[in-house]
């Protein structure tokens, strides 16, 4: 896939140093030049990994990522502090007409000494954990990389892509399916969305009907087994633990799901791409 103008001034803005910079997208703004991978659209780095791997990791970076995202859509102000593990990170909403179109984190950061211990402790016997983070970032230093983000994000805002006016390429739809993606393993609903995006929940859900084909539900479900097949090949993960990483709590309807999509369970599944 072709990524953005946008993942490119990352990028560059990432070079040589070890900050990741992030940006979420909400309701109906953005374009083809503002796409993101998967890991710019979340908390991607070894500190984070190797939290969400931990015993309900993941649904506690969840909590804090909402609480970050919830806190810029209704103060409109930049923020920063320590994420519920202890790293440092700065949050930029982008304001426009009177609405938050976006939320921009810029993190990995060690805290200043005096608030280091919490992640120290969480890092005891770490050091290559310890080393990854960004040392030398402090909260002007993140305003500086946070402006340059926005200023990016307002110009391309305003530029049409050859492709914008591909009906089938919807903003809002589009952000609404990189959120699932990035929070698949929770509970994530369509009222929840609704009220991350300031849409009326009914016409969300029919929007995303016609323009998907898969009710909300039906959409989560479809990307979970998708996910599921990817972790099968990927690693020896049990069934029942790639079934609760990917939002099932029963690993029985994840096996009928699955079947239903592959006409194999997923441990048939495994087992022929291992033949």
């Amino acid at each position: 896939m072709n990524y953005s103008t946008l993942n490119d001034l990352i990028d560059a803005l990432e070079y040589g140093n070890k900050l990741h910079i992030g940006v979420c997208f909400l309701g109906n703004y953005g374009n083809e030049k503002l796409i993101l991978p998967f890991e710019k659209q979340i908390h991607s780095s070894p500190v984070c990994d190797e939290m969400k791997s931990r015993t309900n990791g993941y649904r506690r970076c969840f909590y804090c990522r909402n609480a970050a995202i919830k806190r810029s859509i209704s103060t409109q102000k930049s923020f920063d502090g320590l994420c519920i593990n202890g790293v440092y990170e700065y949050t930029r909403p982008v304001i426009i007409d009177g609405e938050t179109a976006c939320v921009i984190f810029v993190g990995n950061i060690m805290p200043e000494d005096k608030l280091a211990n919490k992640l120290m402790s969480r890092l005891e016997n770490c050091e290559h954990l310890i080393s990854s983070l960004e040392h030398s970032f402090n909260r002007e230093n993140c305003e500086k990389v946070a402006n340059i983000v926005e200023s990016y994000i307002r110009m391309l805002l305003e530029i049409k892509s050859e492709n914008d006016s591909n009906e089938n390429f919807d903003p809002l739809i589009e952000n609404m399916k990189n959120y699932i993606e990035v929070n698949i393993e929770y509970n994530i609903d369509i009222k929840h969305l609704a009220n991350i995006f300031h849409y009326n929940e009914k016409y969300l859900g029919r929007l995303f009907k016609r323009k998907t084909g898969y009710t909300f539900s039906e959409y989560i479900n479809h990307r979970r087994i998708e996910r599921g097949r990817e972790l099968l090949v990927k690693n020896s993960e049990s069934v029942i633990n790639i079934s609760s990483k990917i939002g099932f709590n029963n690993v029985t309807y994840f096996n009928r799901l699955f079947k239903r999509a592959y006409g194999l369970t997923p441990s048939e599944y495994r087992q022929k791409r291992k033949l």
